[in-house]
């Protein structure tokens, strides 16, 4: 599957810049439309119901209600223009709506009414890939969980800090998961244009079923070179053994399943996604 239709949601929750800029250059990578989406809720979603059928007069609602819409608008504008700005910069033509017909790279700028998790769900699910940036807690958001979870879709987890892209270097984490397989069938494009492949299993590899020298001659047969890797797990969690190798190898892109819930699977790569999430200083590409 070509990536040629990407969505990226994008709040004002600092370091906006540096969020668009490396969005921009995964667009670029690809030669795809970004479509960024910047949800707008009503206000009226997060007061308590007593409130609004109670104790709360209309009038205040109401001035509560306009008031968070002229901040959402002007944070709207400021976000825009910035995004003008590094398109320009980029070369990028950034265009309001769903314009299909603007050649790719290009950006579309979509403001839209309602909850962010929401409409990744729904948004997602006719794109080819979501960009996520890492949360600044470190926690899985409502937005993240809604895209690996909901939209059917391939998920890129970025650092927030990331400015530039590429793959030439690509990890595989593999433990025989069905979400595993459905992350390295999606990530095809990027594997194939690949330098370097390598497939890693936990330290119990025995116990993947399919076994990675499968994986291997799977993509032998699409055009991949793969090698594989035991991963050295035994004195600590799978996510630092896989971020220490791919750090190690100067990896540019992890692949991996997310979410894998069975018992098996999570002794072999377990709590993974949640350490992603966290701790991971280069991109992640998911799927569930």
């Amino acid at each position: 599957m070509a990536i040629r239709s990407i969505l990226m949601p994008l709040s004002s929750s600092g370091q906006t810049e540096e969020r668009l800029r490396g969005a921009l250059a995964v667009a670029r990578y690809f030669g795809a439309q970004l479509d960024i989406l910047h949800a707008q809720a009503n206000p009226r979603r997060f007061l308590p119901k007593e409130a609004l059928h109670m104790s709360m007069p209309a009038e205040v609602v109401k001035q509560i209600e306009d008031t968070s819409m002229q901040q959402a608008a002007a944070e709207a504008n400021r976000i825009r223009t910035l995004l003008q700005r590094l398109c320009d910069e980029e070369g990028i033509a950034l265009v309001d709506g769903t314009d299909a017909t603007q050649p790719a790279p290009a950006a579309n700028w979509r403001v839209i009414q309602g909850l962010r998790s929401e409409l990744v769900a729904e948004l997602g699910k006719v794109s080819d890939l979501l960009i996520i940036p890492q949360p600044r807690d470190g926690m899985p958001t409502a937005t993240f969980e809604a895209g690996i979870l909901r939209s059917g879709r391939p998920v890129l987890l970025v650092p927030r800090t990331m400015s530039a892209f590429k793959a030439e270097r690509v990890l595989v984490a593999w433990n025989g998961s069905t979400e595993a397989a459905r992350a390295v069938g999606l990530a095809l494009p990027l594997l194939q244009c690949a330098r370097e492949v390598m497939i890693v299993t936990g330290n119990r590899a025995k116990a993947c079923n399919p076994p990675p020298d499968k994986l291997k001659g799977y993509l032998a047969r699409q055009g991949v070179q793969a090698r594989c890797q035991v991963l050295d797990n035994r004195h600590g969690s799978t996510g630092s053994a896989l971020l220490s190798l791919a750090n190690q190898k100067q990896t540019d892109l992890l692949v991996m399943g997310a979410f894998t819930h069975r018992r098996l699977h999570e002794q072999l790569f377990g709590g993974v996604t949640r350490h992603m999430v966290s701790n991971a200083p280069l991109p992640v590409f998911m799927a569930h």
